[in-house]
């Protein structure tokens, strides 16, 4: 399959965390599992531990650079076909930085799709994008922008 445009681009934006993030972390799972502990709730209080575990070992994963590709099949982020007919619309967002295609799809568990666009011209795939799906104004959710700015 000819790919009518293609990039590289981070799977995610990744920020450097400081030590004093390390300890926030650290100092808020302690004192949430100590009362999950007090109040004899300790499958909870396990679980906290787990989950703020397996938070910082998420947050501290480098970003992995995919190849993004459009072609007349759909959208292919590294070698995951999202087939046109999976996706509702898109949104560029030329604004934000880095530049980034918001794409709406029918799925239920990832209803929005963020492909970063720093290579490419965003006008050039805002073109492409036409040609196969509906153009509608999209907004990040809130939880992934403050995930971000939260640093994850």
């Amino acid at each position: 399959m000819q790919p009518l445009i293609s990039w590289e681009a981070p799977d995610h934006l990744y920020t450097d965390k400081s030590n004093d993030w390390y300890w926030s972390v650290g100092i808020i799972t302690i004192t949430a599992a100590a009362l999950a502990f007090i109040f004899n709730n300790i499958i909870f209080g396990i679980f906290i531990v787990v989950a703020a575990f397996a938070l910082i070992v998420h947050a501290s994963k480098k970003p992995k650079i995919v190849r993004c590709e459009i072609n007349d099949r759909g959208i292919v982020l590294d070698n995951i076909l999202y087939p046109f007919l999976s996706l509702e619309s898109f949104w560029i967002d030329a604004h934000d930085e880095p530049p980034r295609i918001l794409v709406r799809s029918h799925k239920t568990f990832m209803p929005f799709i963020t492909i970063y666009i720093e290579e490419v011209d965003p006008e050039k795939v805002r073109e492409i994008l036409l040609n196969y799906i509906a153009e509608t104004e999209h907004h990040e959710p809130l939880a992934q922008k403050l995930l971000e700015k939260f640093g994850f």
